[in-house]
């Protein structure tokens, strides 16, 4: 019988010291702007209501807690399928899931009305999948993902603990979590785990979504990665975790009463971060519902559009930037860290088609390759400006029922070649189909693309699959259009753009001509032009 991994902790003294230093910074910093940004989707309305979310968890959430209360009464729900009884505090996680529930769900409570979790209006279903001895077995995580997903409804399962062991995607958990996903169409949000070298159990499935955890700081912003936060790529090469979110100084439900909180200390324990990733796939979500498109909720295209729109100019744990505009993926932060409303921007502009031109800023897609197919997408783009595209699949696992040695489930990983998608992107207008981007992998089954365009025109995306199986995929993509007067692209307009602007003063058809008026020459037009945007910066992508 396996293990649990997770760290230990006091909250009665992290309760005392926030209390000392005056950090009242709760969930009200994690989900603003600068953590996941999940408060401005809430400013639209949206705040998860009519999803329900699945927490495998240790132990049983407090749910008879204040922050879970409202007029049509407790909204979490627990469900013990390996032990017996309502277990709240016992054995090494005594608070460890109503702390992550809280973050999820929380509603406010009395002096804190504005720190709420990140899905506030969901229901979450909670599924003890440990016993009292801190075991854990594959048939009780059957179990419960069973409960939650075909009696329960849940459309996202939020794992918030981890597994030691070989951590490559074959173990009987990685493969079970890939069929799920795979089958009922469910988006599964992982911790990659702590104090490690590379991802645990769960955090290594191919499906899902594996979070890194951010710390708040510099100056209260979360943007570096914490020191305890577990980095990739999986020990067999795979580049997860996918994104980073908030996991410290967020102050959520505990288990002490009805009434006691509690403050995530400042080491980025991933298990309060991955909350944050369930709780804004389940703002997505939301909105899918009240489209009338039936493809918009697909966890390919739920995974694509919050990978797609994340802030890749993260610290690591050393304090370095992670040179986002050269290295997409980072073992750390991998993609960046979540931003749930870029996120709805990209779901709500639209979905695009293969095969006709597309105008554009951004927009997704849901489609289906067969053996050998190609599809097409041509996206209109403007000279300098970025584009960022992002493509998923999921693997295809499939199990069996077996009678010997005693009647259970057996999993089976896709047959090799796995399906895949290689992507290339080229010029058209170009006689010599000038190639601007090729991408083959053969190893994940997620290709995220971020390059700087250097020509204006309709820029030809071709997938291709290049195995004999057929599988769905979700592709979203956003144009980040560039800095007026940042004419050396360093994605900040300075002393350096300047000199650019004053060496072709009065000259015709340069690059300083940011206005080109009748005489097509550098003048007092442009000058003002660059003037309005001085000092500007794209946090994006600026390295100081």
């Amino acid at each position: 019988m396996r293990r649990l991994y997770l760290n230990r902790y006091c909250p009665i003294i992290l309760l005392l010291l926030a209390v000392i230093c005056g950090n009242v910074y709760a969930l009200q910093g994690s989900t603003a702007a600068d953590g996941s940004n999940a408060q401005a989707v809430h400013e639209l309305g949206i705040t998860g209501a009519g999803i329900n979310i699945g927490l495998i968890s240790a132990r049983n959430v407090r749910n008879t807690h204040e922050a879970f209360d409202d007029s049509s009464g407790v909204h979490v729900f627990n469900s013990d399928y390996s032990a017996s009884g309502v277990d709240y505090t016992g054995g090494s996680v005594p608070g460890h899931d109503t702390w992550v529930a809280g973050i999820i769900a929380s509603r406010g409570w009395t002096g804190y009305l504005n720190n709420i979790g990140v899905s506030p209006d969901c229901n979450l279903y909670s599924a003890r999948v440990v016993n009292d001895s801190g075991g854990i077995l594959p048939s009780y995580v059957e179990d419960a993902l069973e409960a939650l997903i075909d009696t329960n409804n849940c459309k996202v399962i939020v794992t918030a603990i981890a597994l030691d062991g070989d951590a490559d995607g074959s173990s009987d958990y990685s493969l079970m979590y890939d069929y799920f996903a795979n089958t009922r169409d469910v988006v599964f949000a992982l911790a990659s785990g702590n104090n490690s070298s590379n991802p645990h159990i769960f955090g290594d499935i191919y499906n899902g979504i594996t979070t890194a955890a951010l710390i708040d700081e510099p100056n209260d912003f979360y943007l570096r990665v914490g020191s305890i936060s577990n980095p990739g790529p999986t020990i067999d090469g795979r580049n997860k975790p996918e994104i980073s979110c908030p996991g410290s100084s967020q102050t959520t439900t505990s288990i002490g009463s009805n009434t006691s909180y509690y403050t995530t200390v400042k080491d980025g324990a991933t298990s309060f971060a991955v909350p944050q990733t369930g709780g804004v796939a389940a703002l997505l979500l939301e909105y899918a519902n009240q489209t009338t498109d039936l493809s918009d909720s697909h966890n390919e295209v739920i995974k694509a559009v919050i990978i797609n729109s994340t802030f890749p100019n993260i610290l690591d744990k050393s304090g370095n930037f992670t040179d986002p505009t050269n290295q997409t993926w980072h073992s750390q932060r991998g993609y960046g860290r979540i931003d749930a409303y870029r996120a709805y921007l990209t779901l709500s502009a639209g979905k695009v088609t293969a095969g006709t031109s597309v105008n554009s800023m951004t927009g997704w897609a849901y489609n289906t390759l067969s053996g050998s197919q190609t599809h097409t997408y041509f996206i209109n783009a403007q000279r300098r400006e970025r584009l960022v595209l992002t493509v998923s699949w999921n693997r295809d696992v499939t199990r069996e029922w077996k009678s010997k040695p005693w009647l259970y489930w057996k999993y089976y990983d896709e047959e090799t070649p796995r399906f895949n998608i290689d992507i290339t992107i080229t010029y058209p207008s170009d006689p010599c189909d000038i190639i601007v981007y090729s991408e083959t992998d053969a190893l994940n089954n997620l290709t995220k693309i971020d390059i700087l365009l250097d020509l204006t025109g309709e820029y030809e995306i071709t997938l291709t699959n290049t195995t004999t199986k057929t599988r769905d995929y979700g592709l979203a993509f956003e144009l980040l259009p560039s800095l007026i007067g940042d004419f050396n692209i360093d994605y900040t307009v300075d002393e350096c753009d300047l000199s650019r602007i004053a060496l072709e003063w009065l000259t015709a058809g340069v690059e300083a001509d940011i206005i080109p008026d009748d005489n097509h020459i550098v003048n007092w037009r442009d000058f003002t032009a660059f003037a309005d945007n001085w000092l500007k910066i794209d946090n994006r992508y600026f390295t100081p």
